[in-house]
């Protein structure tokens, strides 16, 4: 053996030794804490969890969403429920978790789609959940940049409520200490619920920025403290409008936000609670605005088989003088279905919902075809059809009412049913016919699940 091959080989073993010790490192980083050494694993004992298909997502954004580790006596309960908090990210098509059995433990195989990530979009959306109210715009939206599902989103638009707005989010900061953030500046023009249900038009013209930083205990728990600042003018003059004399109302606001999230699948929950307590303290004390904001949402899923009875019980409540841009409303974002197109304005609110739902067409996923071009982000695109049986019902009133007598007579209600469509992308179309108090119906077309 020559001088030439002893060096070549001498340089092809330290080579590959340097590339196991890294790949070694790598895997304790991703993984966490390995086996020791000559440690019998039982054949129900997780071995390793390896990740596949996330040519863009860093592993660790996958990874910190499973309570299964190594060593972990396997749970197929807990590993369905990490593989829906991994669809929860919100960038996949689809996830799977294969288990890949193995004499020392087993294996999981962690497969994820991708959405595309990057990309200039249109804007054509409804205000207020009313068709007649669109606004069309552009806007630049990054949804996983640098890999680790943070947000960039510049948009703009105009029609109804134009606006320009320029938002950053980042759900992890600080490494272990599980920290995240949201940070958005915005001018838009935005017109005031509370005279439209007079037949009146008046926008309000706001200018601003907000800040949130929050914390995540668990994966289910989260405190959040947001502050932000908003100047505030209404268009045309609208006398009593602004709480100051001047017709320019200056509104710093801070407050907090409580949330314990167990649902299975945050877009159409099976099963889980969700529980949010919240507060916010617009103005400073004795200055002309100072208001405070205070409410809970809570939700309730119980799984029944395939189906899910679902509740909901809601308030948004007031203290101090509430200026009529910060009034609450039926009939825009927030609506009873009976009730759909009726508005009505007032400083507090509470609604409640229940809800049965029931598989038609199962869940399919699908590629190529239109989406072929593509590639990997048009694959795994869903398809599937539920049912639903709703019943709503709500009451809005204004604060001077606060100590009378509560009165059940003055809830809106409806009930009704109709079909949930499941398309790609996590986009959720519901067809529904509802009914009112005196059985007048009408037929309901809206984007999202109800709750």
């Amino acid at each position: 053996m020559n001088n030439r091959t002893s060096r070549l080989l001498l340089l092809s073993f330290l080579l590959n030794a340097a590339l196991l010790l890294w790949l070694n490192s790598l895997e304790a980083q991703i993984l966490g804490e390995q086996p020791a050494a000559g440690k019998k694993l039982s054949p129900e004992q997780v071995r390793l969890v390896l990740v596949q298909g996330n040519d863009k997502t860093k592993k660790e954004v996958i990874l910190r969403e499973m309570k299964t580790q190594p060593e972990d006596t396997l749970d197929p309960e807990k590993l369905e429920n990490d593989r829906l908090r991994i669809q929860n990210l919100g960038i996949f098509n689809r996830v799977e978790i294969d288990i890949v059995p193995t004499s020392e433990g087993v294996i999981l195989v962690v497969s994820v789609s991708e959405m595309w990530y990057i990309f200039p979009y249109p804007i054509i959306f409804r205000n207020e959940r009313d068709w007649s109210r669109l606004s069309i715009g552009a806007g630049l939206l990054y949804t996983n940049f640098r890999g680790r599902r943070e947000v960039i989103d510049f948009s703009g638009w105009f029609g109804f409520n134009p606006a320009i707005r320029l938002s950053y989010s980042n759900p992890w900061i600080f490494g272990k200490a599980k920290f995240y953030t949201k940070i958005s500046l915005f001018a838009r023009k935005v017109r005031n619920r509370s005279f439209t249900v007079l037949d009146s038009v008046v926008n309000e013209n706001q200018l601003g920025f907000a800040v949130t930083l929050g914390k995540r205990f668990s994966h289910f728990t989260y405190l959040d403290f947001n502050t932000g600042y908003r100047q505030l003018t209404l268009s045309p003059g609208a006398t009593g409008g602004t709480l100051s004399p001047s017709g320019k109302d200056k509104l710093p606001h801070f407050g907090f936000s409580f949330r314990y999230d167990s649902r299975d699948l945050w877009e159409y929950p099976h099963k889980g609670n969700y529980i949010n307590l919240w507060a916010t303290k617009t103005g400073w004390f004795g200055k002309d605005a100072d208001y405070l904001r205070y409410g809970a949402d809570l939700r309730k899923y119980f799984p029944i088989g395939k189906t899910t009875l679902a509740f909901r019980a809601a308030t948004n409540l007031s203290s101090g003088q509430i200026p009529v841009y910060e009034q609450v409303h039926f009939g825009f974002l927030t609506r009873i279905r009976g009730h759909f197109r009726e508005r009505a304005t007032g400083d507090n609110i509470l609604i409640s919902s229940a809800e049965f739902r029931f598989p038609i067409l199962p869940m399919t996923y699908h590629s190529g075809g239109p989406f072929d071009s593509m590639g990997q982000y048009g694959a795994n695109l869903r398809f599937g059809i539920s049912g639903g049986l709703f019943i709503d019902t709500g009451k809005i009133w204004p604060q001077k009412s606060q100590s009378a007598k509560f009165n059940f007579d003055d809830f809106k209600s409806g009930w009704g049913g109709g079909l949930h469509i499941f398309l790609p992308y996590n986009m959720l179309l519901r067809l529904e016919y509802g009914f009112n108090e005196d059985w007048n119906g009408q037929v309901i077309v809206d984007a999202l699940v109800s709750f």
